[in-house]
């Protein structure tokens, strides 16, 4: 199973505008180059899939995580329930590991308010960079099969 690299964007602060790279050098056991979530942690990398921000885009409710959510990587032609912790995602030069599929609820969102459930559980995605290199948008990522 293989998808596209749609979008590649750096966020130098917290809170900060990211921009978006035609390229960006991953590094091994610490993230993109120039973002702040670069801390060698569990959350190296944030992912997405831009069919789910497409289908939740369409969708008439939309809880405050799904603004305040900034993907390094927008990923299409994958499937959400494929890409669980432990699983590799490959392209030429570089090799991510879901770390973690999470969902922080804000208390001050109205859907948590309201008790709704919400569209974006599930679909955020971290990884840390297994393999260092260069990706570029444009180019293929692989699920690797165990």
């Amino acid at each position: 199973m293989h998808g596209i690299i749609e979008r590649i964007r750096a966020y130098p602060a917290k809170g900060k505008v990211g921009r978006d790279l035609v390229e960006g050098r991953f590094i091994k056991n610490s993230g993109l180059e120039g973002d702040y979530h670069a801390d060698g942690g569990e959350m190296q990398i944030s992912l997405f899939l831009a069919e789910s921000r497409e289908r939740i885009n369409d969708s008439e409710q939309k809880g405050l995580c799904f603004s305040r959510f900034k993907e390094n990587i927008t990923i299409r032609g994958l499937s959400p329930p494929d890409l669980k912790p432990g699983k590799r995602l490959s392209t030429e030069d570089v090799t991510l590991e879901i770390s973690s599929v999470t969902k922080h609820c804000h208390e001050e969102c109205e859907l948590f308010e309201a008790g709704k459930s919400c569209s974006f559980t599930g679909l955020n995605l971290f990884a840390k960079v297994m393999k260092s290199g260069f990706i570029r948008t444009g180019e293929r990522v692989d699920l690797l099969q165990e």
